[in-house]
């Protein structure tokens, strides 16, 4: 499922990947089906949904009292902020629709005032629908000193615009809709489950290929919990394993049959997947479950995870392929209590060959919501964000007990929105790095941090990626976040910040004094010609972006120039070295068109 999800801490997210809270449409036959959903959490009169199922009638929240529509095109008498006729939605699954986000008086009020009037209205579920393709875990209010979600007792989720749509789409052609709210478990007799976050993944959302080069260097052994949630045990459940790249599959397993009695769950796996070399690419990788008989619930049979192998991206979540987004964000989170100084979010990394990349970058996400309501926005213009980059020396590193005395800042940047900044909301932007570009080293512990001064900045996070079985085991640190500069949670939000760590230069030797140098055409295709304030003898040294060297030559550099032909070297990009007979370097990219 994806979910947009702001909050102010991981507890408010709605349904728990590790319940069985489904919503689904029962009838009719047009829409039936499972839905992507969020529901509510702490603040709420019922905070979760576990243990609770409803099956009823779905009825539009109509005040009669406003008309026209909103800016999607909803029923501006939906919105569920003005109080509804006694006894109007009695036995029904209320569906009402959040504000537009810019039409003053349609919609404008908190989804716990909306659940509120909803239930004052005799409705025994609320399903809210958002204005976009995402959904959202709702606040209960901020009023004072009782939140309006506090005394909403039935069962309150959040759908996306076009499965709400949908649904009225049904209701306005008199087509009565059945749905289903809540925990499946036990409700169907053949019903076997996989969750996404209880999958074996890849231990990255994207790496540099020069430091995936072998089966050495990253192999997956694909797995996953399956549960037995229907009435009835099975025998010889079968999980099978697909690895595609870029839509091409390269891995296909199927495990060894396991019987699983109702209520229990198993831990079932495919054989190891690995290569002599991995290309460039995006890396989709499916867990199918199949039962002997009929699943009466394929919602849930099928987990889908993504990884990339990229030239230069390194990052804990998985890359997003819309123009522009970089990295997968589906939630936007800060500290419960704002901080009164700095807010950094980090993520840990190493890698025994992380010497053959070097950063000059990060991207990063953020938000800041003005009301609890969520339908007004502070403006980003002008505010500051900054990154740092920290070695981590403390021997202990566990959520218990771990500590950051041992941290020392190596590398940062520094990025201010700029003004006006609406259309950087919930965007991907770039922060380059201050003197760099930092050559990484090998083996070492690092901590990568974004920081804000701002108390109301959500920063994006992807919750659901960068999960393995084993690593729910270990009890390693690694997304703490520290307050103030000073006071860390080691467990920070459990989740993955969106970082992504552009690593733009490849080295081959140490740096040293650079000069100035160019080539052209861009790209090139035959015979490069390279322009550089120097003359005399040089060697030339060519390393493609897996750190591999391509070939060493002599040049003689004549009135500022030199050519040298790419024949025979396949498209991509390049990393060229000069070294002159003075110590100083020149380094430079070139990308190869055929």
């Amino acid at each position: 499922m994806k979910k947009l999800l702001l909050s102010l801490a991981l507890g408010l997210v709605g349904s728990s990947a590790m319940s069985q809270v489904i919503f689904s449409v029962e009838a009719p036959v047009a829409i039936e089906g499972f839905y992507d959903f969020s529901t509510t959490g702490t603040g709420w009169g019922l905070p979760n949904l576990n243990g609770y199922l409803l099956i009823d009638t779905v009825k539009l929240a109509d005040d009669l009292t406003t008309n026209g529509v909103n800016a999607q095109g909803n029923p501006a008498s939906a919105t569920g902020c003005n109080t509804l006729p006694a006894n109007s939605l009695a036995g029904k699954v209320a569906l009402v629709f959040r504000g537009d986000g810019g039409t003053p008086g349609i919609g404008a009020c908190e989804f716990g005032t909306k659940a509120l009037k909803c239930q004052q209205a005799g409705a025994v579920a609320v399903i809210i629908v958002n204005r976009d393709a995402t959904t959202l875990a709702m606040s209960p209010g901020s009023q004072t000193p009782t939140t309006d979600g506090s005394l909403v007792t039935i069962p309150v989720i959040m759908i996306n615009l076009a499965a709400g749509q949908g649904i009225l789409n049904q209701l306005t052609n008199n087509v009565p809709v059945v749905v289903l709210i809540g925990d499946k478990s036990g409700y169907y007799g053949d019903d076997v489950t996989t969750f996404d976050n209880n999958c074996v993944r890849a231990r990255f959302g994207s790496k540099p290929v020069a430091l995936t080069q072998n089966a050495s260097e990253f192999s997956l052994n694909p797995g996953t919990w399956v549960y037995n949630n229907g009435s009835n045990d099975q025998t010889n459940v079968l999980l099978t394993t697909t690895i595609k790249r870029n839509g091409t599959s390269i891995y296909t397993e199927v495990s060894t049959p396991r019987d699983i009695i109702s209520g229990d769950s198993v831990f079932m796996t495919t054989p190891t997947f690995s290569s002599a070399s991995y290309a460039v690419g995006n890396y989709e990788l499916t867990y199918s479950l199949a039962l002997t008989g009929t699943d009466e619930f394929l919602g849930d049979n099928t987990s889908t995870n993504y990884f990339s192998i990229s030239d230069s991206l390194w990052s804990l979540v998985r890359l997003d392929a819309a123009p522009g987004k970089v990295v997968a964000k589906d939630g936007f989170y800060r500290a419960t209590t704002p901080p009164t100084g700095t807010f950094e979010t980090c993520i840990t990394l190493k890698d025994p060959n992380a010497s053959r990349v070097a950063m000059d970058g990060v991207y990063f996400g953020g938000l800041v919501p003005g009301t609890a309501s969520e339908d007004t926005l502070i403006t980003l213009d002008g505010f500051e964000v900054s990154w740092s980059l920290y070695t981590w020396n403390d021997n202990n590193k566990t959520i218990a007990s771990g500590t950051f005395s041992a941290i020392n800042e190596v590398a940062n940047g520094t990025y201010n929105y700029p003004e006006p900044a609406d259309a950087l909301e919930e965007a991907t932007v770039f922060i380059p790095i201050n003197n760099g570009p930092y050559r990484f080293l090998n083996n070492q512990d690092y901590l990568l941090c974004i920081s804000s001064y701002i108390p109301k900045l959500y920063m994006a996070f992807s919750t659901e990626d960068y999960y393995d079985y084993a690593i729910k085991a270990d009890n390693l640190i690694r997304f703490p976040f520290r307050n103030n500069s000073t006071t860390w949670t080691p467990q920070g939000f459990s989740i993955s910040a969106s970082i992504a760590i552009r690593t733009g230069a490849t080295l081959s030797v140490d740096e040293n004094e650079l000069v100035n140098a160019s080539a052209f055409p861009v790209p090139a295709k035959e015979v490069i010609t390279v322009k550089v304030k120097a003359a005399g003898d040089a060697t030339l040294k060519i390393v493609d972006m897996a750190g591999r060297l391509v070939s060493t030559q002599a040049v003689t550099i004549e009135n500022g120039e030199f050519q040298t032909s790419v024949e025979g070297m396949n498209s991509g990009s390049y990393v060229f070295t000069l070294d002159y007979s003075n110590g100083t370097t020149s380094r430079f990219n070139v990308v190869v068109s055929k």
